[in-house]
């Protein structure tokens, strides 16, 4: 890999830029910064690199709101995504360079990103949280995790349709994400026989700018009302769909 001084800076900043978004809305930020790191590195390069960052992201988003954590949540979904690991992790061996399948795996995604957020609740005047939710999130987020990269999107809309909002929501949602993240590493090294030292020195300088920016969002959180919050939740979730639908799946058929 060989990374221009212009491109690491580039990278650094958009770590920081993003990192801030995330803190102040819970999401957003990771599929930002993969779409911009996939400008200038490979599908076998961006993931693991990308998940080094983004577990330092998530950990400090941890710390910051470590109160507001849901650990019943939290078990499910890790009860449902070390399963969903092996399973990415042998999907990921089976399809060789996951670049061909790849479109379409994120077109499918991308709809469901947006039919979640704007399907309907039932009407009921308590959030809409079943005690499989959970769990078959972190299977589908363990499963997704090696191929798609950024998958909070994909585990979003269950947040939000189980009434989680603000700190709540962006400190389980950071704690689930990081175990996500963790897998990812392990498995590309094993996998993908990445180079880690190449990689490692660029992933420390973007760690470096993304840990400032979650605490400069978690201030910026603070000025934000509940209903607000919902409301950039939602645009930021239908932006976040569109982009993987578009740009990350259908452009691909097409060029």
């Amino acid at each position: 890999m060989s990374i221009s001084t212009g491109a690491a800076v580039t990278l650094a900043v958009t770590a920081l830029i993003t990192s801030i978004i995330s803190a102040i809305l819970g999401m957003g930020g990771g599929v930002m910064l993969l779409a911009v790191m996939l400008c200038f590195m490979t599908h076998a390069e961006s993931i693991p690199t990308h998940a080094a960052v983004q577990i330092a992201s998530n950990g400090t988003r941890v710390l910051a709101f470590s109160q507001n954590v849901d650990r019943k949540a939290l078990g499910g979904f890790v009860l449902g995504v070390l399963p969903g690991g092996v399973l990415g992790a042998l999907l990921l061996w089976l399809l060789g360079q996951p670049e061909s399948s790849e479109p379409y795996l994120k077109m499918i995604i991308g709809a469901y990103i947006i039919l979640a957020t704007f399907i309907r609740k039932p009407k009921s005047h308590s959030p809409d949280r079943k005690w499989w939710h959970f769990p078959l999130t972190g299977f589908a987020a363990g499963t997704a995790a090696l191929t798609v990269g950024a998958v909070g999107p994909l585990i979003a809309p269950v947040f939000a349709r189980c009434g989680f909002v603000k700190e709540r929501l962006i400190a389980t949602k950071a704690v689930c994400q990081l175990v996500t993240h963790a897998i990812k590493i392990p498995a590309f090294i094993l996998i993908r026989q990445i180079d880690v030292a190449q990689l490692g020195m660029l992933a420390g300088l973007m760690i470096l700018m993304a840990i400032p920016g979650t605490l400069i969002g978690k201030r910026l959180l603070k000025g934000i009302t509940d209903r607000h919050f919902t409301m950039g939740y939602r645009v930021a979730l239908t932006l976040a769909g569109l982009k993987i639908f578009i740009i990350d799946g259908l452009r691909h058929l097409l060029i």
